[in-house]
């Protein structure tokens, strides 16, 4: 069987263990690409099969030209690349694996995806992605014992700089069946200290778009679904 070209965007703390992942498989070569050559070659060295370069995936041209020469994108940079990442990646028909929210400029790409035969899996993280599974989980065992979830929280989060993306983001929930919309200017107005255990304190605030995991969880039960981040 032929060898599998795999780009992953981005060098960051995730970057490491999803490299030693994919090398598992003998078949796989891997480009790691960043905007800082030395970056990205420090995470190279020493790792078999594993290759890489400066790529700025803000410049169009330079995207490109690397999307159409490998076969699968795995995309570790913010957020707001991801549309023109999974634009590129339609129109060469090569797959994409992003940790991000399925945003209205990615749903947009749905069809598009579909018409270009090729895979667009979104939301594989801890959050999004681990929290998803945990949530599943919990909600069925309520459901098997004849309960009714009628408040969904859930708060994920972590202390790296780049997690403080999340505040960038405006907040849309369900409260006590109300739709409620915080602009991201007024975000942390409503932050609020969430405590773990001793000496773990953290700040809790919503965090993108709650409103469609009363459907997507399956709980048409629940008045109140707030997903949000733990800083």
């Amino acid at each position: 069987m032929a060898d599998i070209k795999i780009l992953i965007l981005g060098s960051g703390m995730v970057a490491p263990p999803c490299v030693g992942y994919h090398l598992r498989n003998v078949r796989n070569n891997i480009t790691v690409a960043c905007r800082t050559l030395s970056t990205a070659q420090a995470l190279a060295t020493g790792m078999p099969r594993t290759s890489a370069i400066a790529l700025d995936v803000s410049s169009t041209v330079e995207l490109e030209s690397q999307i159409a020469s490998h076969d699968l994108i795995i995309s570790l940079v913010p957020f707001v690349y991801h549309a023109s990442i999974i634009k590129l990646a339609i129109k060469h028909k090569v797959n994409v694996v992003t940790t991000s929210y399925v945003s209205d400029a990615i749903k947009e790409l749905d069809a598009p995806a579909r018409e270009a035969g090729i895979v667009v899996l979104n939301e594989v993280g801890v959050d999004p992605g681990m929290d998803h599974l945990y949530a599943i989980k919990k909600i069925g065992e309520v459901h098997a014992q004849g309960g009714k979830v009628k408040k969904f929280y859930s708060y994920c989060g972590g202390l790296p700089a780049r997690a403080l993306l999340s505040q960038f983001n405006s907040a849309r929930f369900l409260l006590g069946n109300e739709k409620v919309e915080i602009s991201n200017k007024d975000l942390m107005g409503v932050a609020k200290r969430y405590f773990v255990l001793e000496r773990y304190e953290f700040v809790a605030y919503p965090n993108g778009n709650s409103i469609p995991f009363r459907e997507f969880y399956a709980i048409p039960e629940a008045d109140t679904v707030i997903r949000g981040s733990l800083r």
